[in-house]
């Protein structure tokens, strides 16, 4: 099962626009900061999330020190897995913007990279973190994206769902709509939420999963079937 996911952003934006909205201060959540010095103090933490220490966790039992994250944002995320481990993390993403986190030389690398038209730059010694983009793509092309994975020999992704479907997201949407009204702002589609019975048949011909525990866990390990 799959609905429509909406966003209201705070600069009246009308259309999703990734770069705008990591060039735009007054987008908190999107923002990504022009000095080393400020992202910092967005991004530091004294201990890892949940997540992260999951993250690692695992592909420290996977025997693996190489991650490749593709669509990494902000990169907060990355940044916790960076900072509390030994890995080498690579970050990408579709948009000019990542190139501020090259200059801040924080981790191993950033690169722009398009997913849908430019191979991976990785092999099966990297576990691809795939981490709350999952909005962004179509079922096709999501189909599309794990088989590229699977030829491309990546043997184990990290999938972080952004909009996993629970009762949870509907409330989300129900409000989203309602402040939609309230303010007179309109609501802009940023893709979908999908439920795991769903993700599963989309990664299903290609992958398994390695580690998760269900609908109510955030992180979930996937590996290449042969």
């Amino acid at each position: 099962m799959r609905i429509k996911h909406y966003s209201i952003f705070s600069s009246g934006s009308k259309t999703l626009n990734w770069e705008d909205l990591r060039n735009n201060r007054d987008e908190k959540h999107y923002f990504l900061p022009f000095s080393k010095a400020e992202y910092l103090q967005k991004v530091e933490t004294a201990t890892p999330s949940s997540a992260a220490q999951t993250i690692i966790k695992q592909i420290e039992k996977l025997g693996a020190n190489k991650v490749f994250s593709l669509g990494c944002g902000i990169g907060h995320l990355e940044y916790q897995v960076k900072k509390f481990s030994d890995f080498q993390v690579v970050v990408s993403d579709s948009n000019v913007s990542v190139l501020r986190l090259k200059e801040f030389d924080i981790f191993d690398d950033a690169l722009v990279l398009d997913v849908n038209k430019e191979s991976f730059p990785v092999g099966n010694n990297f576990v691809l973190l795939f981490s709350r983009i999952d909005t962004e793509f179509n079922d096709e092309q999501l189909v599309v994206l794990f088989r590229k994975c699977h030829k491309a020999g990546i043997a184990n992704i990290c999938f972080v769902p952004a909009e996993l479907l629970n009762l949870h997201i509907f409330l989300a949407e129900l409000k989203i709509l309602f402040l939609s009204i309230l303010k007179q702002k309109k609501r802009v589609f940023c893709g979908y939420a999908r439920s795991m019975r769903s993700f599963r048949k989309l990664w299903g011909e290609y992958y398994e999963i390695s580690h998760g525990f269900g609908d109510n866990k955030s992180v979930i390990f996937l590996k290449a079937k042969s």
